[in-house]
């Protein structure tokens, strides 16, 4: 008896000695202190329509190669409209050594479309970073000129869809050195407009607004890069063509069977998933609902938005969360060495954790460096409506944080892992990288109707880290697609560089690694999309790694 007795109380005291561990990693907001005060407008108070509460988009890139992620934040609309001097617009935020000044003039990035989503990749190859953005309307791409402006080249790349654009990756589907884009679009909200406009519906003993369900889906586009500064619609001839009825929201292409070539996966709202793997001959096929990872575990469809992918568990398989609707549970897909995907969301422990929130932007990131990927989930509702009632939740709902034990498992820590994980707010995507070059990573959210969140990572730069910079030669500049393992003593680790993110965004390219108390890494290797695979031995911790496809380490920033 005093045995068991003295065994609880051990327990009991490890818990506590692991909560205060992880109090020591502590996230705060400073998005007024550094600059970032971009207020959001989406729709009105009450959200009169579907695509009021939809948009998401932000993405960390260095768009002027100085070392540092600058940071860029999608902007609104309301069905009503703006006088044209008063229209809400993108703001694009340079970032001079931790703070951000408003450049958005000056780089001619103020677009004032509808903005849903963006992603980030140099189609062109000329060694400098362009921007594509999703819009309710006209999708724009913006080319980096190298010199600190951007210039619309929709017209020309012929790229710019007039639908309801949501999220969206570069990738290079085919292996030939361009990055190509696929695209993923909502529902025909126009023709919704141009019949039933007021229409409303009744959901729990609120009127709220209408659909996605009852409105026909857009059909999403994959263009294929032609090399010349334009691209060409294949979907059908890459045979990606989805049902009008699905609803396609988040986007990411990965290689999820390491066998080469990228796969892409979009999480599609009140629909299956689809997992399309590249069948190397520029054609795909979709095997999500073969391989378990296009409904959740009981086989329903689910209301998808967003998707984190990455090797949580250090198997060197990419795995997939995708966050879903209030009262479904965020979706767990772990990758079974590429032959089928099995929901371990309640067995890892995060189903049940997400049954109260309505979740989008999320993605799997050391946020402690200890050697394994966290989880980090943003959340809140679509209906102001909430407020007006008693339904055991808010349409302000705060963010949420999963420390991965592991062991396969996640515990929740938001409770004590600074103010910043405290607030209330309506928030959607969430962008990640290290914007204040420390050696941690940060989060950016965007919040509906409101000013947006950064929360600064404060405490996970105490164990160490290396980070990955990829250019490409014979393929893609920016090395979109590459995959990467780092080896230190018995810690295994993978990543793939990759466009868009998250829910609508795009995170910094750069691979990120915590290392825990680990000094050196044995080895680094890297796989090209070309094919060429790098090994590099006997590295120093706590510093970026710059590689270029076939003349190795060109640079080491410590």
């Amino acid at each position: 008896m005093h045995f068991f007795f003295l065994l609880l109380i051990s327990s009991q005291l490890l818990a506590v000695e692991g909560q205060a561990a992880e109090s020591r990693v502590q996230f705060v907001d400073v998005a007024a202190e550094v600059g970032v005060v971009a207020q959001n407008v989406s729709g009105d108070s009450e959200q009169t329509y579907l695509v009021d509460s939809m948009m998401g988009g932000s993405a960390f890139f260095d768009y002027d190669q100085d070392g540092d992620v600058d940071l860029y934040i999608l902007n609104g609309s309301k069905v009503v409209g703006f006088p044209d001097q008063e229209h809400p617009r993108n703001t694009f935020y340079r970032n001079e050594r931790g703070t951000f000044v408003d450049a958005t003039d000056e780089a001619n990035l103020g677009d004032v479309g509808w903005g849903m989503g963006c992603a980030v990749g140099d189609y062109d190859n000329d060694g400098d970073l362009d921007i594509y953005i999703t819009n309710y309307g006209r999708n724009v791409l913006y080319a980096n000129q190298g010199d600190g402006t951007f210039v619309d080249v929709t017209e020309y790349a012929r790229v710019g869809d007039e639908r309801f654009g949501t999220g969206c990756a570069f990738l290079d589907y085919d292996g030939d050195g361009y990055l190509d884009l696929y695209v993923a679009n909502y529902v025909d909200f126009k023709h919704f407009l141009q019949t039933t406009p007021n229409r409303s519906y009744m959901w729990k003993g609120l009127r709220v607004h209408f659909g996605p369900r009852g409105m026909k889906g857009s059909g999403d586009i994959l263009y294929r890069n032609q090399g010349d500064g334009t691209f060409a619609d294949v979907t059908v001839e890459a045979r990606v063509v989805n049902q009008d009825k699905l609803y396609g929201m988040g986007v990411v292409g990965g290689d999820y069977d390491r066998d080469g070539d990228v796969d892409i996966y979009v999480a599609n709202d009140t629909g299956p998933n689809f997992l399309y793997q590249n069948q190397g001959d520029g054609t795909f096929v979709d095997i999500g609902w073969m391989i378990g990872a296009a409904y959740g575990e009981s086989g329903e469809a689910q209301g998808c938005m967003g998707i984190a992918y990455g090797d949580y568990d250090n198997d060197l398989y990419q795995d997939i969360l995708v966050t879903n609707f209030w009262e479904q549970t965020n979706t767990l897909y772990h990758n079974d060495r590429g032959a089928f995907f099995s929901d371990l969301s309640f067995d890892a422990g995060v189903g049940k954790e997400s049954f109260q929130f309505l979740a989008w932007g999320t993605e799997f990131f050391d946020y402690d460096n200890d050697g394994d990927k966290d989880l980090f989930v943003a959340n809140g509702h679509l209906f102001p409506q909430l407020d007006r009632a008693n339904l055991g939740t808010s349409y302000a709902q705060t963010n949420q944080l999963f420390e991965n034990l592991g062991d396969g498992t996640f515990t929740e820590v938001s409770q004590v892992s600074g103010e910043g994980l405290e607030i209330k707010k309506v928030s959607r995507g969430a962008s990640f990288g290290d914007y204040d070059d420390d050696g941690d990573l940060d989060i950016f959210v965007l919040n509906i109707n409101d000013r947006p969140t950064l929360l600064r990572n404060d405490g996970g730069n105490e164990n160490n880290w290396l980070m990955v910079k990829t250019i490409g030669t014979e393929s893609n500049r920016d090395g979109i697609g590459a995959r990467i393992e780092v080896h230190s003593g018995e810690l295994t680790q993978s990543a793939e560089i990759r466009s868009g993110a998250s829910y609508l965004s795009h995170n910094d390219l750069r691979a990120h690694f915590g290392l825990g108390q680990r000094e050196a890494i044995d080895l680094l290797v890297v796989r090209w999309p070309s094919g060429l695979e790098e090994r590099f031995e006997n590295l120093s911790a706590n510093r970026l790694v710059v590689l270029q496809e076939g003349e190795g380490i060109v640079h080491i920033d410590q």
